[in-house]
C-alpha cells in the first residue's frame, strides 16, 4: 500500500510539475500551453502567454465527467475530416469532457507516456473528489485554503477582517454578528494586527464547523457533558457503545463491544491523545455522523443489485430518457452525442433515437422542423458504444423513431450491426420461453431495438394513425420499413395501443406500445385494471406530449401506480419530475431496473386499483422525521448575492392516499448552519410504491422559492436513527451539502382503509 501511495504522490506531484499540452479547438486554432495542476489539486490551467489576454482558464476536478483516450469526440472527428490533425497522432490524444457532458476540452500530448501521465493522475483525482465525503473536506487543508486564496483579493496572504466577513457571505453563506464574529477573529489571531495568515484561517474554519446540533446531542450521553465546552466534549468507549446501542442503525449492529467501540474511534478520531485514551471528541463524533454507515438510505443492501433480476422484463420498471439527443430545449442547440453519454453514465437504459434522411446518404438523429442541428447516428452508436454498460450490465433499449428512406434505413441497419456486433440481439433467444420476455439476466451486456415495423398488416396500419397524433401530418413516420431494419425489432416491436381483450389475442409479449401522457389518463381513467393487466406481460412506455415544447416533464408517479415500465422524461429539464425520477431508480444499486411490487405483477388475482385501493396489499407505515439542521447550503445560483434563507419541503409521491407535503420554518440568512429542529409524520400506506422527496427552497418575498438542493429516495430504502442526507444539486450533481435528521419508521396496524382518493379529485402533486 505504501509503494502504492508513494506511486501515487509522484504521479500527482509530476502534474504539478506540469506538461506542454496543444489544446485543439474546433475551429481548428490550436494553443500550445504548459498545463499543470494547481498546488491544491482542486483544478488543472496552465502558464499564461505573454500575447493571453484575461485569465488563464480554469478546469476545476470537480466538474470532469469523464476522460476520453484518443480522438474519440466530435471535435477531434472534425478536426480530422478538416484535415486539422492526422489521425497517426490518436496514440498522443485525449479529451477532458466536463460540466455534465456539455462540453469538452481537446488535447495532443508530446508523447503517449505524457497522455497516459495525464490520464492515470486526473482519474485518480475524480475518484478521490468523489469518494470524499463532508468531514473528508473540512479536514482536508488545500480545500479549506481554497476559501482563503479566494477571499484574499490583493494576494497578500492574509486575511484582513473586512475579507474574512465577506468570505463568510459569500463562500459561506453565514451573516454572522458582528460581536461573536469579533470574539472568534480574536480568539485566533492574538497579535491583534487585524489580519489572519492560511495557519490561523485554518483555525478559525475548524471553529466555525464545529456542529452545535451535534454538542446537544453529546451532552444527552456524554458524563459530566453540561461542564464541557464544545472544545473539549468527548465521549468514552462505554458513552459511545450506549450511544449506538439504542440507535437503530442497522450498520452498527456488529458494535457490540469495547474493542469495536474503540476501532470506531481509531477510525474517526483525528486527535492523538483523545484516540490513545479512548476517547471521541464532537469533531470525531461529527466524522462519524458524516460517514456513509450514517447515510440515510445506507444498509446492507445500498448501492447493490439486490433484486431478482431473473424475471420478465415486463416486471421491471426501466429507466427510460425521452428525446435523449437534447441538451438544452426542443427547439435550439444541437444534437448531441455526448446527451446519450451523459444520461447512460446516469443509469439510463431505454434512449431514443429520431432518425432522419442525411444529406451524405447516411442517416441523422434530429428534432425536425425546430432549429435544433442535427448530428449523424453513425456518431452517435460510436459515441455510446463504450459507455453502454458502465453503469449498469443489464440491457440497452435503442428507441427508434424512424422517418429514413428505404435507402438510409438500410444504412441505419447496417450502422447498429457494425458498432454494435455481438452486443446487438437479432435473434430470438433460443433457450428460452418464447411465450414471455426474457429477463434482464438473460440480456446482460446486450441492446435491444425497439420500433415499428411494415406497415402492411393491420396493425401496422393502426399505428400510423396512433403516431400521428405524437407527430404532425409533415413529421409522420415512415410506413414502410424495410427488412433489414425491422429484423432487429426482435423483443420490442411497436404497436398501436389497444384494449386488453384486442391484444390478448392479436398481439405477443413483444408487442410494445407507446402512449402520449394524456392518452395515458384517459384509459387509466376509463378502465385501471384493463390498463394494468397489459403491464403484466408486455412492455408499455408513456412519453410527453407533443405541446411540451419547454421540454418540461410529466409526472411519473401516475404511470408507475399503473405498472407503466417505460416513463420516458427530459434529462435535459432540472424539475421536480426528475428529482423523483433520479429517487426512483437510486433503488436496486442503481442499475437502471427496478422489480415492480407483486400486487402489480400478478394484478390479476389482487385487482388493484391504483386510484381507489380499499385493500392494504403492503405494508403500512408510519414515518416520523426531525429535521434537525443543514450543513454548507449552496446559494440558488451561482450568480446570486443574497444569503439563502432556505427551508425544507418533505413530500411523499406514490398512490394517491400517499401524497403528502410538510415543511418546515425559514431560517433567515444562513446557509452554513441552519437549525430547525422540527419534526413531522406521514403515514404511508403503500411503501413499496412510494418515494420520500426532500427539496431545500430558499424564501424569497418577491418571487418563486428557489430550489437550492434536494434529495429523493424510495420510502423502502429511508434508514432509521440519526442520519445524513447528502444533498444533490439541481443538476443531480453530487454535493457536500447535507441535512441532519433523525428517522422513526414503526408499522401502522391502524391503517385507515377508507382514506381513498377519487382519481376526478388528483392526477399529481401540488409543489
Amino acid at each position: 500500500m505504501a509503494n502504492t501511495d508513494d506511486t501515487i504522490a509522484k504521479l500527482i506531484q509530476q502534474l504539478k510539475l506540469g506538461a506542454v499540452l496543444v489544446k485543439h479547438k474546433r475551429n481548428g486554432k490550436t494553443y500550445r500551453r504548459q498545463f499543470f495542476l494547481h498546488e491544491r489539486e482542486g483544478y488543472i490551467t496552465y502558464e499564461k502567454s505573454d500575447k493571453l489576454r484575461g485569465k488563464p482558464r480554469t478546469y476545476h476536478v470537480h466538474d470532469i465527467d469523464e476522460i476520453r483516450i484518443g480522438f474519440e469526440t466530435q471535435v477531434f472527428d472534425q478536426l480530422i475530416k478538416d484535415r486539422k490533425v492526422k489521425s497517426d497522432d490518436k496514440d498522443r490524444g485525449f479529451s477532458i469532457i466536463y460540466n455534465n457532458h456539455r462540453k469538452g476540452v481537446h488535447f495532443i500530448a508530446p508523447d503517449m507516456e505524457t497522455r497516459d501521465l495525464w490520464i492515470k493522475g486526473l482519474q485518480h483525482l475524480m475518484n478521490k473528489r468523489r469518494q470524499q465525503r463532508q468531514y473528508h473536506l473540512i479536514g482536508e487543508d488545500n480545500w479549506i485554503l481554497e476559501f482563503f486564496h479566494i477571499a484574499d483579493k490583493n494576494k497578500s496572504n492574509t486575511l484582513s477582517k473586512k475579507e474574512c466577513r465577506n468570505l463568510l457571505a459569500k463562500s459561506l453563506n453565514i451573516e454572522m454578528p458582528d460581536n461573536i464574529f469579533e470574539q472568534m477573529f480574536y480568539k485566533i489571531h492574538k497579535t491583534k494586527s487585524g489580519y489572519l495568515n492560511p495557519e490561523e484561517f485554518l483555525q478559525f474554519f475548524k471553529i466555525l464547523t464545529r456542529r452545535k446540533d451535534l454538542y446537544e446531542l453529546m451532552q444527552k450521553f456524554a458524563k459530566y457533558a453540561y461542564q464541557q465546552t464544545m472544545e473539549n466534549i468527548y465521549m468514552d468507549r462505554n458513552e459511545l457503545l450506549y450511544f449506538l446501542r439504542l440507535m437503530k442503525n442497522s450498520n452498527m449492529q456488529h458494535i457490540n463491544s469495547l474493542i469495536q467501540a474503540q476501532k470506531l474511534i481509531d477510525e474517526y478520531e483525528l486527535n492523538i491523545e483523545f484516540r490513545e485514551r479512548g476517547f471521541l471528541s464532537l469533531d470525531g463524533f461529527r466524522n462519524m455522523l458524516l460517514s456513509k454507515n450514517f447515510d440515510i438510505t445506507e444498509s446492507s443492501y445500498s448501492g447493490q443489485i439486490y433484486q431478482n433480476m431473473t424475471r420478465p422484463l415486463c416486471d421491471y420498471y426501466i429507466n427510460t430518457s425521452h428525446n435523449t439527443y437534447l441538451f438544452y430545449s426542443q427547439v435550439y442547440g444541437e444534437s448531441n452525442p455526448e446527451a446519450y453519454n451523459r444520461v447512460l453514465l446516469m443509469g439510463c437504459r431505454a434512449i431514443e433515437l429520431d432518425c432522419y434522411d442525411g444529406n451524405d446518404g447516411k442517416p441523422i438523429v434530429k428534432h425536425a422542423f425546430t432549429f435544433v442541428k442535427s448530428c449523424s447516428l453513425e456518431s452517435i452508436i460510436r459515441r455510446i458504444q463504450p459507455n453502454l454498460f458502465k453503469a449498469s450490465p443489464y440491457p440497452v433499449i435503442l428507441n427508434i423513431e424512424n422517418h429514413c428512406s428505404s435507402a438510409q434505413q438500410k444504412q441505419m441497419a447496417q450502422i447498429l450491426k457494425t458498432y454494435l456486433g455481438d452486443h446487438l440481439v437479432t435473434k430470438h433467444l433460443s433457450d428460452k420461453d418464447p411465450s414471455v420476455l426474457p429477463s434482464p439476466e438473460d440480456l446482460k451486456y446486450k441492446v435491444l431495438i425497439r420500433g415499428k415495423s411494415t406497415s402492411t398488416s393491420t396493425i401496422s396500419n393502426l399505428m400510423f394513425q396512433e403516431e400521428l397524433n405524437e407527430y404532425s401530418s409533415q413529421n409522420s413516420l415512415r410506413k414502410d420499413v424495410e427488412p433489414e431494419l425491422s429484423e432487429l425489432f426482435v423483443y420490442f416491436m411497436n404497436v398501436p395501443y389497444e384494449e386488453n381483450d384486442y391484444t390478448k389475442v392479436n398481439y405477443t409479449p413483444f408487442h410494445s406500445s407507446s402512449l402520449a401522457e394524456k392518452t395515458f389518463l384517459k384509459y387509466a381513467q376509463r378502465d385501471p385494471l384493463d390498463l394494468i393487466l397489459q403491464t403484466t406481460w408486455r412492455i408499455l412506455r408513456v412519453y410527453p406530449d407533443g405541446l411540451r415544447q419547454d421540454s418540461s416533464n410529466l409526472d411519473p408517479i401516475n404511470p408507475w401506480n399503473f405498472g407503466v415500465q417505460m416513463v420516458a422524461l427530459n434529462y435535459q429539464t432540472d424539475d421536480d419530475m426528475m428529482a423523483l425520477y433520479y429517487g426512483k431508480f437510486r433503488d436496486n444499486g442503481c442499475c437502471g431496473y427496478i422489480l415492480k411490487p407483486d400486487y402489480l405483477i400478478k394484478a390479476h388475482k389482487t385487482k388493484f386499483n391504483p386510484w381507489n385501493s380499499s385493500i392494504n396489499f403492503d405494508h403500512p407505515q408510519i414515518l416520523t422525521i426531525t429535521i434537525i439542521s443543514g450543513q454548507f447550503l449552496p446559494r440558488s445560483t451561482i450568480k446570486s448575492k443574497d444569503i439563502p434563507d432556505p427551508y425544507v419541503r418533505i413530500s411523499t409521491h406514490g398512490l394517491p392516499c400517499d401524497q403528502q407535503t410538510q415543511k418546515t420554518q425559514v431560517v433567515d440568512n444562513n446557509g452554513f448552519d441552519p437549525i430547525w429542529n422540527e419534526t413531522f409524520e406521514f403515514r404511508i400506506r403503500f411503501p413499496q410504491m412510494c418515494l420520500m422527496y426532500f427539496s431545500v427552497l430558499d424564501y424569497d418575498t418577491v418571487s418563486d422559492d428557489d430550489r437550492i438542493a434536494y434529495f429523493s429516495a424510495p420510502v423502502t430504502m429511508i434508514q432509521e436513527g440519526y442520519r445524513h442526507i447528502y444533498l444533490r444539486a439541481n443538476n443531480n450533481d453530487e454535493t457536500h451539502s447535507t441535512l441532519f435528521v433523525h428517522v422513526d419508521i414503526r408499522n401502522d396496524g391502524d391503517a385507515n382503509n377508507n382514506n381513498n382518493v377519487n382519481v376526478q379529485n388528483i392526477t399529481h402533486i401540488r409543489f
